[in-house]
């Protein structure tokens, strides 16, 4: 019986060290065929693949008429939910997970940075300035409202819950309310969770129900002097809505791991805004996570080599 071919798709953002990568192989070798390609100038390598690990390119899904399975290296899947060269039999994962915790502690950072001050104390570092921060913030009885209650947004609930912070949760189903959050709301109360909320933070990824949500009107639901935190996707927020927001002092400031055009150009006038932390979609890097990100596709390709179901397989139409 041929083995199977799956193919490592290696670029400058997923290259995982030849060790894991090898270590992958070799569980593997009896049953899988496995090629490497790195870009669109290696495509006469592919055979006929039946799997595809990273973010192949337009040239490459054209190449690859019998794929089966696309295991992505990322939590987001918005590129390849609905890509037309994506045949509707294939299943997408994505890397939900691998994320979680590095997610949540920048989450914290970002929020202990407004809470503290520290946008201004670095200003002042840099002038030789010695002035106390007068409205420091406590997280310990802070509400703090989180759009989109997947991996990264538990796990950052429940740290914040650790802090003494009063968290309550926006996602699309609002059944069993689970214990790290105080309350629980749908998506069509979000504005109620955003005019309680000291800190706001958006975790949605992008689809079409999503993009361009938070807006003026939308940001003017928040609290006065509340604080944003963008680490779901650039997408779903007007740039320009929250950048006058933070100008006219209606919101205290704004992290953002993610904006709409990555890098942010920059002639972006967010650069420029006093209040606001921008971390150049970080959110990720942490010391483990291409040693999970192995072990999560070694589980994969252990599920479908037995014919048991794919772990974190990706709603096609709601696009996550």
């Amino acid at each position: 019986m041929a083995k199977k071919e799956v193919v490592f798709g290696i670029d400058e953002k997923f290259n995982l060290p030849d060790s894991l990568r090898e270590k992958i192989k070799e569980e593997f070798t009896d049953v899988f065929h496995f090629v490497e390609v790195n870009g669109d100038g290696e495509l006469g390598r592919l055979a006929d693949p039946d799997v595809f690990i990273g973010w192949p390119s337009d040239k490459m899904l054209r190449v690859m008429p019998n794929l089966h399975w696309l295991q992505l290296p990322s939590a987001g899947a918005n590129h390849y939910s609905d890509h037309p060269l994506l045949a509707d039999h294939v299943v997408i994962t994505n890397a939900s997970g691998v994320y979680g915790v590095s997610g949540a502690e920048h989450i914290l950072a970002l929020i202990l940075a407004f809470a503290r001050g520290l946008p201004v104390h670095i200003g002042q570092t840099a002038k030789h300035i010695w002035q106390p921060y007068e409205r420091p913030v406590l997280i310990e009885g802070a509400t703090v409202g989180i759009i989109g209650l997947g991996d990264i947004g538990s796990e950052a609930a429940v740290r914040l819950k650790a802090f003494g912070a009063h968290v309550i949760g926006v996602r699309r189903h609002v059944h069993d309310k689970p214990d790290f959050v105080d309350a629980l709301y749908g998506m069509d109360e979000m504005n109620q969770v955003l005019g309680k909320s000291d800190f706001v933070v958006n975790v949605l990824p992008q689809t079409d129900e999503t993009e361009g949500l938070f807006d003026s009107e939308r940001l003017s639901c928040m609290k006065p002097g509340a604080f944003f935190i963008n680490v779901g996707r650039g997408q779903t927020v007007d740039e320009r809505a929250l950048a006058l927001a933070l100008r006219n002092g209606r919101l205290g400031g704004a992290g953002l791991d993610v904006t709409y055009e990555e890098p942010l150009p920059k002639t972006s006038e967010l650069w420029d805004l006093p209040n606001i932390v921008i971390t150049s979609h970080s959110l990720g890097l942490s010391p483990e996570r291409l040693e999970k990100l192995a072990a999560l596709i070694s589980r994969n390709l252990r599920n479908y080599r037995d014919g048991k179901p794919l772990v974190n397989v990706v709603n096609r139409k709601l696009g996550y």
